[in-house]
């Protein structure tokens, strides 16, 4: 019996009254339940679309650009030595042959700049269940003057038919939405990348592609959705 008062009174003091509410103290476990916050978004990327010169463009704009370089080097051979040669048919001379590997290397820059060496879908999901639609985002390859992998974000809905030669597609400006959406995929594609970082295609930028030839079903789908010059 005494036993039994002890521990009603014990249970007395574990129980108060707060604000007409009962409440228990001490080994009262509570669960809090924390949010888990949403995993980052995951992107991966699918090539559908190689340039069939892609290394021979690489290897003509090393060349051009290695004598352009090589000539540049030489000028200062034409006005010295032990010559008969007056100065004036020297710097002739020198001017030519700047002149002629310059403007050599200006043609193939201007020819090979918009030139895609390689496409790629970015996905995230598989690439059994990838539609390409007008908002589906593609990294574009192309060279930069000294024959450097300059990738760009694009979307189709960006592409319209270029009217300028060598060229397949001229960019426009990205629409609201759009932009939006490359800062959220620019932001994870240049994640941890501090070379070649992805930059957004900026309106008036072209590109030349090989589409007369058997392409590949998602490169297929890019073409039905921006029809480019053939």
């Amino acid at each position: 019996m005494h036993s039994l008062r002890v521990a009603k009174s014990t249970a007395t003091l574990l129980r108060t009254r707060v604000g007409g509410t009962t409440t228990s103290r001490g080994f009262a476990v509570s669960s809090i339940s924390a949010a888990t916050p949403p995993p980052p978004p995951t992107h991966q990327t699918v090539e559908v679309y190689e340039g069939g010169l892609a290394k021979a463009a690489r290897v003509m704009k090393l060349a051009s650009v290695a004598s352009l370089v090589g000539a540049s080097a030489a000028l200062p051979f034409f006005f010295t030595g032990d010559s008969d040669i007056p100065s004036g048919a020297r710097t002739i001379l020198a001017l030519t042959t700047l002149g002629m590997t310059g403007s050599s290397t200006a043609i193939i820059t201007w020819a090979l700049r918009p030139y895609i060496t390689s496409i790629r879908l970015v996905s995230s999901t598989s690439v059994a269940q990838e539609v390409v639609g007008p908002s589906t985002p593609l990294l574009v390859d192309t060279l930069t003057f000294w024959a450097q992998t300059r990738t760009r974000l694009v979307f189709p809905q960006q592409l319209v038919a270029a009217t300028m030669p060598l060229t397949s597609w001229s960019v426009r400006e990205p629409s609201r939405e759009l932009e939006l959406k490359s800062r959220e995929i620019l932001e994870v594609v240049n994640k941890g990348n501090k070379r070649n970082r992805v930059e957004l295609a900026r309106e008036g930028d072209v590109f030349y592609a090989h589409t007369q030839g058997p392409v590949t079903a998602l490169m297929q789908q890019i073409l039905d959705a921006a029809p480019c010059q053939e």
